[in-house]
C-alpha cells in the first residue's frame, strides 16, 4: 500500500499547485499563518498536508540531525513552492484562464487509472482525509496554472537557428553518438506447458539450424515469440548501456554477421545477432539540431520562468510570519 499511498501522494501534488484546499484540523497550531500572499493565507495545516508523504519517505533514509536537517530543507522548499503556486493561481483567476470540466475529468481518470484498482484509489483519498471534489478542484486549479504558465513562459520561448549552431560550435566535443550494434533477437519463453529444459534445447536446435545457414529473421519470423517477430527480430541499433548488463557485454563482443549463444533470462532463452556495428562519432549539427534545441528551450524557459516569478513576486503583497 506504500506505492499507492505515495501515487496519492503525486497525484494530489502534481506541479505546478502545492497550496490550498487541504484538510484543515480544528486546532490553533494547525491553523497557524505561515504566511499571508496578498489577501489570501497560507497556514500550517497547509503546508504539514503537502510535506506528509515526503516526511515519511525521509523517514525511511535518515535519522537524527540529517534528518531533521533534511525535513527543514523540504520545508523551506515546499513553503515557497506554495507560495509561488499561491501567485500563479490568484494571477490565473484574476486573467480569467478558463478550464472545461472535461479536462478535470479528463486528469482524474487519467489519476485513478495509474492505481492496482478504483477500490484502492478511493481508499487513499479518504485515508488522506480529503474527498474527490477537493481532489477535482486541485485538478483545475493545476489545468488552470499550467495554461498560464504556457502562455507566459513556454509559449514565449523561441530558439533560434543561430542560438542552436552558437551551440553546436562551442559543444561539438561533446556532441556525439555512442557506439551501437544493430542487432536481431530471437526469444523462446518458458513457463506454462514448456519447461525451462525443453525451451533451452529448442534454443540450440534453432542455434544449429543458423550455423548451418538458415536466415536469422526468417527463423525469428517462425519461432521468436518476443517483440518484433513479425520483422524478422529486427530491433534496429541498440546503444551500450540500453540492454541488461549480462546482454549488453555479449552483444558488443559480436563481430558483424555473429550470433550469440542462447543467453537465460528470467522468462526465457535469447539468441542475438550482431547485423552492424557502429563506432562511437561526433554528431553532425542536422542530428544534434533536436537535442540542442531541447537543451536550449529548456535554459530560457526556466529563466523566464524565473523572471516572471520574480515579477509576481514584486508586484504582491507577501508577510511570512
Amino acid at each position: 500500500m506504500r506505492k499507492a499511498a505515495f501515487m496519492l501522494a503525486l497525484a494530489l501534488f502534481s506541479a505546478p499547485v502545492l497550496c490550498g484546499a487541504s484538510p484543515a484540523p480544528e486546532t490553533a497550531a494547525a491553523n497557524k499563518i505561515l504566511v499571508v500572499v496578498n489577501d489570501e493565507v497560507l497556514t500550517q495545516s497547509d503546508l504539514d498536508f503537502a510535506l506528509n508523504q515526503i516526511s515519511e519517505e525521509l523517514k525511511r533514509e535518515y535519522s537524527g540531525a540529517e534528518l531533521a536537517a533534511k525535513i527543514e530543507e523540504a520545508r523551506k522548499e515546499y513553503l515557497n513552492q506554495m507560495i509561488e503556486d499561491k501567485l500563479i493561481l490568484q494571477q490565473a483567476k484574476k486573467l480569467g484562464v478558463i478550464v472545461d470540466d472535461s479536462e478535470v475529468e479528463e486528469q482524474f481518470k487519467q489519476v485513478k487509472s495509474k492505481f492496482p484498482s478504483e477500490d484502492i484509489f478511493y481508499a487513499e483519498v479518504q485515508k488522506a482525509g480529503i474527498s474527490t471534489e477537493v481532489l477535482k478542484k486541485r485538478y483545475r486549479e493545476n489545468i488552470m496554472m499550467g495554461k498560464l504558465v504556457s502562455h507566459e513562459v513556454k509559449d514565449k520561448v523561441v530558439v533560434t537557428p543561430s542560438e542552436i549552431d552558437d551551440y553546436y560550435k562551442k559543444h561539438s566535443a561533446e556532441l556525439k553518438a555512442p557506439e551501437a550494434v544493430r542487432i536481431r533477437s530471437i526469444m523462446l519463453r518458458f513457463g506454462g506447458e514448456q519447461s525451462e529444459d525443453a525451451v533451452k534445447q529448442k534454443s540450440y536446435d534453432i542455434l544449429k539450424l543458423i550455423k548451418e545457414g538458415r536466415d536469422f529473421g526468417e527463423l525469428a519470423k517462425l519461432y521468436s515469440e518476443g517483440l518484433k517477430s513479425d520483422e524478422g527480430g529486427d530491433f534496429g541499433f541498440v546503444e551500450r548501456g540500453q540492454m541488461r548488463d549480462d546482454f549488453d557485454k555479449v552483444i558488443f563482443s559480436l563481430k558483424e554477421g555473429e550470433v550469440s549463444e542462447p543467453l537465460r533470462a528470467d522468462t526465457g532463452y535469447f539468441i542475438f545477432k550482431a547485423e552492424q556495428k557502429r563506432d562511437a562519432r561526433a554528431l553532425t549539427i542536422q542530428e544534434a539540431h533536436d537535442g540542442i534545441e531541447n537543451i536550449i528551450y529548456r535554459e530560457k524557459a526556466q529563466q523566464r520562468y524565473k523572471d516572471w516569478i520574480a515579477k509576481l513576486k514584486r508586484d504582491a503583497f507577501i508577510q511570512i510570519k
